[in-house]
């Protein structure tokens, strides 16, 4: 399946053996941490419907697996994150999850500013963490542990979904357990 970059809204019909994940988590200063995300689904899933955020463009390493490349206006960003992130992880009956991936800020190539890195993934995260609480939500969690304030994000998210949610340190377990909670858990209750 084609990897999904910011240019449209493309109609999917994820499947059991066809699912659908968004890589969800900051974009500039994370270290293109979707590219590894991707590639690890790509080895896991081959079949698997991948949304991804990032702004690549027909020369980054993945481009041949785009269903196009990115072209469009920064202002559809988030009329794309708000139509996948939904389809992923709330929609009932779909087999999809959102990966949220929590890296630490570069120390080379930081994300530029003027607002605080990762500022969007902190506002998603928190409506997933709501989203949770009122209705249950199809998520997972991993990245780096001294990913600032996630102790804070971690427990509101355990309290909410009223469970140990599971942090990943490693893309491989992140992957897995997106793939086995978007065939798992494909109804509205949690």
């Amino acid at each position: 399946m084609p990897i999904y970059v910011p240019k449209e809204i493309v109609e999917l019909t994820p499947t059991m053996e066809s699912p659908l994940l968004f890589l969800a988590g900051p974009i500039r200063g994370g270290n293109d941490w979707q590219a590894e995300g991707a590639e690890e689904i790509l080895d896991q899933e081959p079949s698997a419907h991948i949304v991804c955020p990032s702004r690549w463009d027909k020369n980054h390493r993945l481009a041949r697996h785009f269903y196009k490349p990115f072209t469009q206006a920064a202002n559809r960003q988030l009329e794309f994150e708000r139509h996948y992130l939904r389809q992923a992880g709330i929609e009932p009956f779909v087999p999809g999850c959102v990966i949220f991936c929590l890296p630490c800020e570069r120390t080379t190539d930081p994300h530029p500013g003027p607002e605080p890195y990762a500022m969007d993934t902190r506002r998603e995260f928190g409506k997933f963490t709501a989203y949770c609480e009122l209705m249950g939500v199809r998520m997972v969690v991993g990245g780096d542990r001294n990913f600032y304030g996630l102790d804070v994000m971690l427990y509101e998210l355990n309290a909410a979904c009223e469970r140990e949610v599971t942090f990943h340190t490693n893309m491989m377990d992140l992957v897995a357990d997106a793939l086995q909670t978007a065939r798992q858990r494909v109804s509205f209750l949690p």
